[in-house]
């Protein structure tokens, strides 16, 4: 056998085994076909074994994409931004995709055929109620309206708007601006804003709660604190993951009640 041959047998499996590692448009086909969790793997790991081709770092935009907007699997999606930004970083991304990876999860979404129903926490919503439901969707948010109940009598009725700016989520009332909620959420994470109580400071105290309501058992949510300039009191509220506010409470040094709670959710087709 001359040394040639050999030479070429011992290659074989390795050109073989390039020929068949993950490739870009196996991805692609897998996506197309529905098979998300195998596409999403495959272009991740065509990133990881071909960092060099060009199609490396929209293969792990859409690795992480697939993993946080389609299958919720935020701790898959987090890694493979961080390695796209440090790698590529001349690679431009859309704000609208980016942000939707980005936010993962979702603690307050907005989009259309979304509706909330709230009661209040001593009776579950027979002695107050509220209704809140997205209305519609401009080039300046989401617009949310809350519907006030006094057992079956309608009290009053507002609307907000919501956007994002970056990653702040920013609730407007009336002409005034609120970022409620400023990504990512992190235990201890404190920022400043204003309300129509004034200025506020607003404070991630924890996460990763469990947290029961009458609308059942909702698990990874975050506590957030809303506190007015120089008041002893303060609101706490409740976020669950892909759904919103779940529990809003009333909070001091040495007490914290519960005032209003979700007593369902739906998100219409």
């Amino acid at each position: 056998m001359s040394v040639k041959t050999v030479i070429g047998l011992c290659l074989l499996p390795l050109l073989v085994a390039a020929a068949c590692g993950p490739r870009y448009d196996d991805a692609e086909k897998l996506e197309s076909q529905g098979r998300l969790l195998q596409a999403a793997r495959e272009y991740r790991d065509f990133a990881f074994k071909r960092p060099s081709s060009h199609d490396a770092p929209e293969a792990l935009r859409k690795a992480a994409r697939i993993y946080s907007v389609d299958l919720n699997l935020c701790y898959e999606s987090k890694p493979l931004l961080e390695r796209l930004a440090r790698d590529y970083p001349g690679y431009k991304m859309p704000e609208n995709a980016f942000r939707s990876i980005f936010i993962c999860p979702d603690y307050f979404p907005a989009g259309p055929g979304r509706v909330w129903r709230y009661g209040d926490s001593q009776t579950l919503g027979r002695n107050a109620r509220q209704v809140t439901e997205v209305t519609g969707q401009s080039s300046r948010g989401t617009t949310i309206r809350s519907s006030f109940y006094a057992g079956s009598q309608l009290v009053s009725a507002q609307s907000k708007t919501y956007r994002f700016s970056g990653t702040d989520f920013i609730e407007r009332q009336g002409r005034t601006d609120t970022l409620i909620l400023d990504y990512p959420l992190e235990k201890g994470k404190t920022w400043q804003s204003r309300g129509p109580e004034g200025r506020l400071t607003f404070r991630v105290e924890d996460a990763g709660l469990t947290v029961k309501v009458a609308a059942g058992v909702f698990t990874d949510c975050v506590k957030v604190s809303r506190k007015p300039a120089g008041l002893p009191s303060w609101i706490d509220e409740y976020y669950a993951p892909w759904v919103g506010k779940i529990l809003t409470s009333v909070a001091g040094k040495d007490f914290e009640n519960r005032v209003t709670e979700l007593l369902s959710y739906e998100e219409k087709k």
